[in-house]
């Protein structure tokens, strides 16, 4: 049986390995006979991939024909994604972000600060491109970078949120994905914009560098263990095989889809 694996998520693996795999693992666990609970998706996960489907457009535009896209296609690429994925996985308001009018005017405030602030400077040579491979140990590794861009070739990778998280186990499965398919980079950088009330000032993008070595050490040691931890979970069958972390900020019934269920005792009523 094959096992694909998003470099999305393995940043998130050494927080909670159980939260991991009942997210990224859900078929083999409930397979196994475990149930989960189905989760809406957050305020911010919406808006960031109505962000990101905006920016996207975007910097497609600037690689094929030299300049941005006009702004009205811009945005209604990113409203289409938003509320397409509202309509599909529904959404948890919050307080930065409490109902939908509110969210189509941050991810168009969010796709503006990009546009200035980012794409502005960068020549892309790839937009969103998803690549596949198999790592060495049988799980199949697929991602979907934001922007490589040229003079050097560096990886960019947008993130907007209530707060910047460290994120080396993904950068470092894309670096190691680009390389598998002949296209290596020399630099990852992330581009953050804060996600914040419509009230408040917007914060500017803030771009932080991170070392290629160190992500791609991280990707290589979350893939072995939880390569491993999925090779004792079959041929145990029990929980165990994932190690629970109770002291997550996570862990709880908002954020988990196995928090008070048989697959995990641990959690919180939110």
């Amino acid at each position: 049986m094959e096992i694909e694996v998003r470099a999305s998520s393995i940043s998130g693996y050494a927080d909670c390995p159980r939260r991991w795999a009942a997210k990224q693992l859900a078929g083999v666990v409930l397979a196994a006979g475990f149930r989960l609970r189905q989760l809406h998706s957050s305020a911010g996960a919406v808006i960031g991939s109505g962000t990101h489907a905006a920016v996207a457009h975007d910097a497609e535009h600037k690689k094929e024909h030299g300049e941005p896209a006009p702004w009205k296609d811009v945005e209604d690429h990113g409203i289409a994604e938003l509320e397409g994925r509202i309509d599909t996985e529904g959404v948890e308001w919050d307080d930065v972000t409490p109902n939908l009018g509110q969210a189509h005017q941050q991810v168009r405030r969010l796709a503006r600060v990009y546009r200035s602030e980012v794409l502005s400077k960068i020549k892309p040579v790839a937009v969103e491109r998803r690549l596949k491979a198999r790592h060495h140990t049988g799980l199949i590794v697929s991602g979907q970078q934001d922007v490589v861009i040229s003079d050097p070739m560096t990886l960019r990778d947008l993130k907007t949120g209530k707060r910047r998280s460290a994120n080396f186990g993904q950068y470092g499965s894309y670096s190691l994905l680009l390389r598998s398919h002949g296209q290596p980079v020399y630099g990852i950088v992330e581009d953050f914009i804060m996600r914040v009330p419509l009230d408040k000032p917007q914060p500017a993008a803030v771009e932080v560098s991170y070392s290629m070595e160190a992500c791609e050490q991280q990707s290589e040691t979350v893939l072995c263990a939880a390569s491993a931890a999925l090779a004792e979970f079959m041929r145990s069958g029990s929980r165990d095989a994932f190690m629970a972390n109770p002291s997550s900020a996570l862990c709880s019934d908002r954020w988990c889809p196995a928090a008070m269920t048989g697959f995990c005792p641990f959690g919180k009523r939110n």
